[in-house]
C-alpha cells in the first residue's frame, strides 16, 4: 500500500517544479494549458487502454442484483408449481422431480438460471453510491479512523499552500525556487510512504506470529506509534523556523520530516481502512476519499485568513495540536476498533 500510494505523491512533489518552470518560462496561463493537455492525454488513455474497468464478477452491485433476480425467478417457479393441476404435480413427483417452494429456497444449491442472467440490467438506482457510503459510516471504527485520515491529508494541502505564499512574500522566491523548496516535502512524503508501508507489513507479521498465526486489521495501526512521537514535534519545528524567517535549509529539513512522518501514519490508516472492510474495500476507500477531499478543501480555504491572523508559528502550532488529536483517535481505534468492528458485523448479520 505504501508503494502504491507513493505514486500519487509524485504529483504534489513535482507539480510545484513543473508549474514554476512553466510560469517562469511562459506565463501563468501556461499552467492551465498544460493541465488541459495532460487531462486530455489521461482521458484518451483511459478510453483506449483501460477497457476492463467494469468487471461483473467483481461488482458488488451487480452480484446483489443478480441474487435478487435469482430469488425472484425461483419464487415465480414455485408459484407456477403451486398453480399446476394436482394430476401434473403427481406425475412430476412420480418422475422424481422435486417441488421447489419458497420455504426451501435458501437450502437449494446456488445454480443461477440462464434466464436470470439474461434479464440482469443495472439502473442508476442500483449503482447509487449513498447506501454503500452510509453502510461504511454505520461502523464506529470507520468513522473514528476516517477523521484523522482527513486531518492528515488536509495538513499536507495547508502546508504546501501557505509555505509557497510565505516564500514568495518574505523570501522573494519565484515560482521555480518555491517548487524546489517544496520538493523536500514531496521527497519526505514518498520515502515515508514506502518505509511506513514496509514497517506496517513487518509489524503485522510480528504481531500475527505472536498471536498464534491469527491477525486482525487493528494490528496494522501498531506501526504508527513510532511516528506519532515525531510528527507534532516536526510540525511545531516547521512552524517556528518559518515564523522566525531562518535560513531556507532549516525550512527544507522541517518540510522533509513533516512530510515523512505524516505520510508514514497516513499509509497505515489507509491500509487499515481497506483491511477492516472486507468485501467493501472500494466503498471504504471512496469514503476515505470523500473525508480527505472535504478536509483538504476546508483547510485550503481557511489557510490564508488563519495565516494572516496567527502567522505561520501560530497556524502550525494549531496544526500540531490537530495532529496530536488525530493520533489519539488512531490509538483509540487501535485499542477499541476490534470490539467496535465485530459488534457492527454482528449487528449487520442480525439485520440480514
Amino acid at each position: 500500500m505504501g508503494v502504491y500510494y507513493s505514486a500519487p505523491l509524485l504529483g504534489p512533489s513535482l507539480g510545484p517544479i513543473i508549474g514554476g518552470a512553466l510560469t517562469q518560462a511562459l506565463s501563468w496561463r501556461a499552467v492551465f494549458w498544460f493541465l488541459v493537455i495532460w487531462g486530455g492525454v489521461i482521458f484518451v488513455a483511459f478510453l483506449f487502454l483501460f477497457n476492463d474497468t467494469f468487471r461483473k464478477e467483481r461488482s458488488l452491485a451487480y452480484q446483489n442484483i443478480l441474487k435478487r433476480h435469482v430469488r425472484e425467478h425461483r419464487f415465480t417457479q414455485a408459484a407456477q408449481n403451486e398453480e399446476r393441476p394436482a394430476s401434473e404435480k403427481k406425475m412430476s413427483e412420480e418422475g422424481g422431480g422435486e417441488q421447489l417452494t419458497p420455504k426451501d429456497i435458501e437450502a437449494q444449491p446456488v445454480v443461477i438460471p440462464a434466464v436470470a442472467i439474461r434479464d440482469v440490467k443495472l439502473s442508476f438506482a442500483d449503482v447509487n453510491p449513498f447506501p454503500p457510503y452510509l453502510r461504511i459510516l454505520s461502523r464506529k471504527n470507520n468513522v473514528v479512523i476516517l477523521i484523522p485520515s482527513g486531518l492528515l491529508f488536509a495538513f499536507s494541502f495547508s502546508i504546501t499552500y501557505t509555505c509557497a505564499r510565505t516564500l514568495a512574500l518574505y523570501y522573494n522566491y519565484n515560482a521555480l525556487k518555491t517548487g524546489l523548496v517544496l520538493l523536500s516535502y514531496g521527497i519526505g512524503s514518498i520515502i515515508g510512504s514506502v518505509l511506513g508501508g514496509r514497517w506496517s507489513d513487518r509489524t503485522l507479521a510480528r504481531l500475527k506470529a505472536a498471536n498464534g498465526g491469527v491477525s486482525f486489521p487493528e494490528m496494522r495501526l501498531e506501526s504508527t506509534k513510532i511516528a506519532m512521537w515525531w510528527l507534532p514535534l516536526s510540525v511545531v519545528g516547521y512552524a517556528w523556523v518559518l515564523q522566525e524567517r531562518v535560513h531556507i535549509s532549516a525550512i527544507c529539513v522541517m518540510l522533509f520530516f513533516a512530510g515523512f512522518f505524516s505520510i508514514w501514519i497516513y499509509a497505515s490508516t489507509l491500509a487499515y481502512v481497506v483491511d477492516a472492510n472486507t468485501g467493501r474495500s472500494s466503498s471504504a476507500v471512496a469514503a476515505n476519499g470523500s473525508f480527505r477531499g472535504t478536509a483538504a478543501f476546508i483547510a485550503a480555504e481557511i489557510a490564508v485568513p488563519l495565516q494572516d491572523a496567527m502567522g505561520d508559528g501560530g497556524l502550525y502550532t494549531l496544526w500540531a495540536g490537530l495532529m496530536l488529536f488525530a493520533e489519539l483517535m488512531i490509538l483509540l481505534v487501535l485499542y477499541k476498533g476490534k470490539q467496535w468492528r465485530e459488534a457492527s458485523i454482528e449487528r449487520e448479520r442480525e439485520r440480514s
